[in-house]
């Protein structure tokens, strides 16, 4: 009997043999989490899109006098994916269900494709070309931890721009995909990737605080939007999409640190549908760039190696928090907005700290401060705020805090976020 890679080597080579060449096992569906079909293998359809065309599913030779037990799961990858046709694989043995998914009957393998389906055509669907790429991701880094390998990132050249967009995929198949397609998967695979693993979680913010930063810059977005922190580009490439949306002339310039998130968000940048540009360098050492608006989640605990950050006060620090949003704060130019992302403590922590507050109330604009529970600040449970500060006059500040429901609050619609914009964007002040 074959085990496990076996089989799947042997179903691959026959749906290969039928025409295929996009097979992909197991894959997530969307947001569904209960249900993933054992096999789908797609075809282009009359446009040249691929879509899915075959959904089987696989069991063990046991289970053959009853071949029939496999038509709800296979209705079930009808309903979510649309496929049009449908089998089973018993062993190693394969049978076709008819088109009302009744029935089955054996047969000696996949029908071929015929006239009204080719093999190979561009991926316009988000949802495959994110899956196809977390697959490849899963399969790197499952690599790496065989070899011991002290990166936590798979390699950047994942994410690497090809002469025609695409994926490569975990069995080294190349799928064409769409460049606007490609852009945003590699994103979400990236986010999808870094969530479920805690050595990489702190390295990505989650999307839907990603999306409310790049709303709450509000009529700033214009000229060069900076993240001084920026990780794998999760706030940059959000303000970059709603930029693509007013088609304002916008430029985004990161800086990263760490040489391998400097790649994989050099990489992404490649792909955008405006100039985006990200530099492996030190936010605290490097001269940065004067921006129209500031977008960042700096790291967070820990002290500065080496010489102390000299703030704006006059005072110096080695705490990373309090320094970084120095640093965030001194690249604005008269009338830019920053958008941070912080840890809750730097609106009550002492000394130092204080006087920054004071600062911030007397030179410039504190135009919101909205805190978020635990769990809103990606790999911790440390409480946290959105944080909006004009380089401007001072004047009123909006304070919400957002409880259990803040997911519901901070999206486009949300009642906080409305609020929010209303005051940030006031029209009359002034």
């Amino acid at each position: 009997m074959l085990n496990e890679p076996q089989r799947r080597a042997d179903i691959r080579t026959t749906l290969q043999a039928a025409g295929y060449s996009v097979i992909q096992f197991e894959p997530a569906i969307g947001s569904t989490n209960d249900f993933r079909p054992d096999v789908i293998a797609f075809a282009a359809d009359s446009h040249g899109n691929l879509i899915p065309r075959v959904a089987i599913e696989v069991k063990s030779g046991v289970a053959m006098k009853r071949p029939e037990f496999v038509l709800p799961a296979l209705a079930r990858s009808r309903e979510l994916l649309g496929t049009t046709e449908h089998y089973a694989v018993i062993g190693d043995q394969w049978y076709r269900a008819d088109r009302g998914l009744r029935s089955v009957e054996r047969v000696p393998g996949p029908d071929p494709l015929d006239d009204t389906g080719v093999g190979s055509g561009f991926v316009t669907d988000l949802s495959l070309a994110t899956s196809l790429l977390l697959d490849r991701l899963r399969a790197e880094a499952g690599d790496r931890r065989g070899r011991e390998s002290t990166t936590t990132f798979p390699p950047a050249d994942i994410m690497a721009e090809t002469l025609l967009p695409g994926v490569e995929t975990v069995s080294g198949d190349f799928v064409p995909v769409d460049h606007k397609v490609l852009w945003q998967a590699r994103r979400q695979a990236l986010v999808e990737f870094a969530s479920g693993a805690r050595s990489t979680s702190a390295h990505v913010s989650d999307s839907l605080i990603a999306q409310a930063v790049a709303h709450l810059i509000g009529s700033r977005l214009d000229g060069t939007v900076l993240d001084p922190f920026c990780g794998t580009g999760s706030f940059l490439w959000a303000a970059l999409d709603r930029a693509v949306q007013i088609e304002g002339p916008v430029e985004f310039v990161g800086v990263e640190r760490e040489p391998d998130l400097a790649e994989l968000a050099g990489h992404i940048a490649l792909s955008a549908p405006m100039p985006a540009t990200v530099t492996c360098d030190d936010a605290f050492s490097t001269e940065l760039p004067e921006a129209q608006a500031v977008v960042s989640a700096p790291p967070i605990g820990g002290r500065m190696q080496g010489e102390r950050h000299s703030l704006l006060t006059g005072d110096q620090t080695s705490e990373t928090e309090l320094a970084a949003l120095d640093a965030c704060i001194r690249t604005l130019a008269p009338g830019g907005r920053a958008v941070l992302h912080l840890p809750i403590g730097v609106t009550f922590k002492r000394g130092v700290h204080e006087r920054y507050r004071d600062f911030l109330s007397n030179e410039c604009r504190v135009a919101a401060l909205i805190g978020l529970p635990p769990g809103a600040l990606e790999g911790t449970q440390i409480r946290s705020l959105l944080l909006v500060v004009d380089r401007d006059q001072p004047g009123d500040t909006f304070v919400a805090q957002l409880g259990a429901d803040w997911r519901t609050q901070l999206e486009k619609d949300g009642a906080a976020l409305q609020a929010a914009l209303e005051h940030v964007d006031d029209s009359s002040r002034g």
